[in-house]
């Protein structure tokens, strides 16, 4: 028997890079879509609004990923393979309308038991638009890697250019935006999406080609990235969930529109992670000097992390002044530290990027299960005494557990000593961040601190320029 490889069909293949770009442009603009409604609800009704808007996504996402059983990201794989059928994934997307809306009908008694009156209704709208944002995932596999598939980040973004658009709006006429005018219009726009993907992939012509589904063998197929998606979402939002247990909606809230400020840096970060198994894999086999130089991703990655991090600083004090106003609170100390994740996420990505690329996709996954026992034994310890600052820590603190286990399964050697050297920066920039702050105000420490990351990432921009002009010199001579 030979073993063959499954091959997509030739019009998804020809687009496939084109649209991995075009969805990480339009998950970066949904980003700051959220990171703008964040800052108009603020200002209209506190950051204790964030808070609840922020823990109905969350509730929504988790409810969702229990309940979707990894069929989205089995269909993702398997409709590109041409594995399974339209027809048959119109059927499952129908089918998890029916589960998602029951599951919407549970959560409106449970939301009357455990939440303020005042805030029941609210709750429950952004619940559901988060719900119907999570039923996308299974009408969008049809398009996804073929010639149409431009239209899902069109949609995406201008569907959250309406949202963005219809507070603004409502923050001109009226006297602020409210929490509930905000669940209001999420609820229309994720409506009108979920609409538009249905129109748009031809969902219904397919449903009515289906003859039945073997609704069993596909969730069997499915279970085993049912444990990887809800691993995924548990390491990027778990923190959020223990701290709504330690502390109010306000503190929630605060430390949300936080991480709002520095997830589209994180989400560039993301991106270039697929930038660097695009460089390593063909140079693995071109004869170059540098073939496949892990030591040269992780430079690279270090040094993007510098530079974002010191422009974050910067930037952070006319950021929260602009987009949160006088109602900013603790929302820029908080910025702040999650900064000095920032450098430290960037630089695990690129260790990341090196893992994969030597085909060692596996040892991701336990690195994922550490990663997320690291996350919730951080939060656990310090959530409850430090609060919302005790989160953000135990964000910065896990990052070294990261960079510990994909080091464990490099077993490379010359990482070992820049991977310390780059969490000694860290150090040092938390230190004098401290220091600053106890001579000046937090807007003068940011932009002070910001200015010397710069200038000390320009410095060693140009230390590493000149030394890879002297090896090219020496490459060239000894040809």
């Amino acid at each position: 028997m030979v073993a063959t490889e499954a091959r997509a069909p030739a019009g998804r293949r020809t687009s496939l890079t084109v649209v991995s770009g075009l969805l990480g442009l339009s998950t970066l603009a949904t980003r700051f879509t959220t990171l703008v409604v964040m800052a108009l609800l603020t200002r209209g009704a506190g950051v204790e609004a964030v808070g609840f808007y922020g823990m109905a996504t969350l509730s929504a996402s988790f409810a969702a990923a229990a309940l979707s059983l990894g069929l989205p990201t089995y269909l993702t794989r398997e409709a590109a393979a041409g594995s399974v059928s339209p027809p048959v994934v119109a059927r499952i997307h129908g089918g998890r309308f029916v589960v998602l809306m029951s599951a919407a009908a549970v959560a409106y008694v449970v939301i009357g038991v455990l939440l303020p009156p005042e805030a029941q209704l609210a709750f429950f709208l952004v619940f559901v638009a988060s719900l119907f944002e999570q039923w996308n995932e299974t009408a969008w596999v049809l398009i996804r890697g073929t010639r149409s598939a431009w239209l899902e980040p069109l949609t995406n973004t201008s569907t959250g250019l309406l949202l963005v658009g219809a507070c603004a709006i409502d923050v001109w006429l009226m006297d602020g935006l409210t929490l509930g005018d905000a669940a209001v219009y999420f609820l229309v726009t994720s409506v009108l999406r979920s609409t538009a993907a249905v129109l748009v992939v031809r969902i219904l012509p397919s449903l009515r080609a289906s003859r039945g589904v073997r609704s069993a063998q596909h969730i069997r197929l499915a279970l085993p990235y049912f444990a990887s998606d809800l691993l995924g979402l548990f390491y990027f939002r778990g923190d959020v969930f223990i701290l709504a247990f330690f502390v109010t909606a306000v503190e929630v809230g605060e430390y949300v529109s936080a991480a709002a400020i520095i997830g589209p840096a994180v989400q560039v970060a993301a991106s270039m992670g697929l930038g660097a198994l695009a460089y390593a894999a063909p140079k693995g086999t071109s004869g170059t000097a540098q073939a496949n130089d892990p030591l040269t991703i992780f430079q690279f990655f270090g040094l993007a992390g510098q530079g974002a991090a010191g422009a974050m600083f910067v930037g952070l004090p006319i950021a929260t002044v602009v987009l949160f106003g006088d109602q900013a609170g603790n929302i820029p100390e908080l910025a702040m530290v999650l900064t000095l994740f920032l450098a430290l996420r960037f630089a695990n990505f690129g260790l990341s990027a090196i893992l994969l690329a030597r085909g060692r996709a596996a040892s991701r996954l336990v690195v994922l299960v550490l990663s997320i026992c690291g996350s919730v034994g951080f939060n656990l310890a310090l959530d409850g005494r430090y609060g919302a600052y005790g989160a953000a820590c135990a964000m910065v603190l896990n990052e070294l557990v990261v960079a510990g286990s994909l080091l464990w399964f490099l077993r490379i050697r010359e990482l070992v000593w820049p991977v310390l050297i780059s969490f000694g920066h860290v150090a040092a920039a938390a230190w004098a961040l401290a220091g600053l702050l106890t001579v000046m105000g937090s807007a003068s420490a940011s932009a002070t601190l910001g200015g010397v990351i710069l200038a000390l990432a320009t410095v060693r921009f140009v230390r590493q320029r000149r030394a890879a002009g002297k090896l090219r010199a020496a490459t060239t001579e000894d040809m």
